[in-house]
């Protein structure tokens, strides 16, 4: 394997280990009003949304695709290079203004060894089972418990519902992981669809912490995730909307 054949794996391995910091969905849009009474005006939509993610000049184009209804939908993630593969997506419920996970399910190859996780939610997700390996599975699941990708798509409807804390329990294998957020304030963000007005919100880390993750949400687009970007060590990753359709009908800048 030569220099640069090795390298521009080191960089697609990092990539796609950034991308799965991506997964934000529209929501249904509130007004003040709706905000302050039922749940139920408060639902996801169909959508399809494409990124271009770069770092030191090497680009992935990743795919999401949310599908289905309340009862059960459907989000797919798809990343592709010449050197890797990844196909994750994530079944859930919702039930008023909380996502309930179904099952989870995660594929890598390509990169390093081959990888296939999948997760049951079952008894309401209050025991979370480890398909391929039930000695890995939570038998006593915190409540509100999240997989990788539904937790992600809480986080976009407690900012556009104003809610705080900002805070997840995650399932990721046997172990519950804790992710934390808060919004950081408006920002004018330019994509290759226009410039847009968003809402920052920045993961909360330790003080000393040298990795910092930022993401901005689009109002105006029913609050889809415009930008991801991260810091670490000097360098950084980001992840930019490229294309985005919501129950069908594409938008863009004027919308």
């Amino acid at each position: 394997m030569t220099p640069n054949v090795l390298r521009k794996k080191i960089i697609s391995s990092s990539l796609f280990s950034f991308l799965s910091l991506l997964a934000l969905a529209p929501l249904t849009p509130l007004s003040q009003a709706e905000t302050a009474t039922t749940a139920k005006s408060q639902v996801l939509q169909p959508f399809t949304a494409t990124y271009k993610a770069e770092f030191s000049g090497f680009g992935v184009t990743a795919e999401r695709k949310l599908s289905g209804s309340p009862t059960s939908w459907r989000l797919d993630f798809s990343a592709h290079s010449m050197f890797a593969k990844i196909e994750e997506y994530s079944r859930f419920a919702q039930q008023g203004q909380r996502l309930v996970p179904q099952h989870y399910d995660y594929q890598k190859s390509g990169l390093g060894k081959d990888r296939h996780t999948a997760l049951s939610f079952e008894d309401g997700a209050s025991r979370v089972v480890n398909v391929y390996d039930k000695s890995h599975s939570i038998e006593k699941a915190p409540a509100n418990i999240q997989d990788k990708i539904s937790y992600q798509l809480q986080l976009a409807m407690d900012v556009a519902n104003g809610k705080t804390p900002l805070k997840y329990q995650v399932a990721d294998g046997k172990r519950v992981r804790e992710y934390e957020f808060r919004v950081a304030g408006k920002e004018t963000v330019k994509t290759p669809m226009g410039a847009v007005e968003t809402i920052k919100v920045q993961r909360v880390r330790e003080e000393d912490a040298e990795r910092v993750t930022n993401i901005w949400f689009a109002p105006q687009w029913n609050y889809a995730l415009v930008k991801l970007k991260q810091y670490e060590d000097g360098k950084s990753y980001q992840i930019t909307l490229t294309k985005l359709s919501i129950d069908g009908r594409e938008v863009n800048v004027d919308q």
